[in-house]
């Protein structure tokens, strides 16, 4: 298998208590069996806060939400008791690995971290560069076409590259689309009501962000969407997946007209969309 990681990804660090948007929260956060094995059994007050925070269902062991949906095991400094307590080898498998993603296209594994994680979006927002991937155990690096190329796909200069459509019909369609996904939260459901509400509004909007934008930048975000949906391309072909690039794209450049804050726009987008792989699916089975 060869390993493919986009070029500064490898020096990924958690930003722990300074993030603003833990990762423990709003989501049910498996527990493998063998960690859930090791906690029922722990002694002491650290076994019994770990054993009053889980509970079981058909699934298996999850860690409790507490009401404000945070894990019952973050502290209010934001860092995690099992880490505090008892390091990080002995985290949970899907709290070790979160946010990093594996997925495999082929005989590629494609690496890298999501961007629901503030970390992740400031990394793609610091890069300077047009966007690289780096061949793990070798010097081979590859702009985003080149690495299409080695893995066997055909792709135009102009499909490789990000350009706003800030159009009414296009932002119909687009918000439609999202409007019928699985939402995360009722804020997402009340975002969109209020998008679809004044459609030509937003279109203004983005098409004076049109003029100050960051083309790099958003260059380098839908080739990283691009990149993390590359293995459904043998199930729903290349063009499909690029369009979804595109218009994930595109809904977070509106957001950005909209509301500034580039990374946080990111960020939203990635907790309601890539993190269902089902609103995924959904969102390229319209195309």
């Amino acid at each position: 298998m060869i390993s493919i990681i986009p070029e500064g990804f490898n020096e990924f660090v958690c930003k722990a208590g300074r993030c603003r948007h833990t990762c423990c929260q709003l989501w049910e956060i498996d527990i493998d069996d063998d960690t859930a094995a090791y906690y029922l059994h722990l002694k002491g007050p650290m076994g019994d806060k770990l054993r009053r925070n889980m509970e079981k269902n058909e699934e298996g062991w999850h860690f409790k939400l507490r009401k404000d949906r945070h894990c019952g095991m973050l502290r209010p400094d934001g860092l995690c008791e099992v880490i505090t307590e008892l390091g990080e080898d002995k985290l949970c498998d899907i709290c070790m690995v979160h946010p990093r993603f594996f997925t495999y296209a082929g005989e590629f594994i494609l690496c890298g971290t999501g961007l629901c994680c503030e970390r992740t979006c400031e990394i793609l927002m610091d890069g300077k560069q047009p966007l690289a991937f780096h061949e793990e155990d070798t010097d081979f690096i590859y702009s985003f076409r080149e690495l299409l190329e080695f893995m066997g796909f055909s792709i135009s200069e102009a499909l490789s590259h990000f350009t706003p459509r800030p159009d009414e019909g296009n932002y119909r369609n687009l918000l439609s689309d999202l409007a019928a996904t699985d939402p995360i939260d009722e804020a997402w459901t009340r975002e969109m009501a209020e998008l679809t509400k004044d459609v030509p509004a937003v279109v203004t909007a983005a098409g004076r962000y049109s003029a100050t934008y960051d083309p790099l930048l958003f260059d380098r975000l839908y080739q990283f969407i691009f990149y993390r949906q590359l293995d459904k391309a043998e199930t729903y072909g290349l063009e499909a997946v690029a369009e979804y690039a595109r218009r994930s794209t595109e809904f977070i450049f509106l957001e950005a007209a909209r509301l500034g804050d580039v990374g946080e726009q990111m960020r939203r987008w990635s907790e309601q969309i890539e993190y269902d792989t089902g609103n995924v699916d959904f969102l390229i089975q319209q195309l």
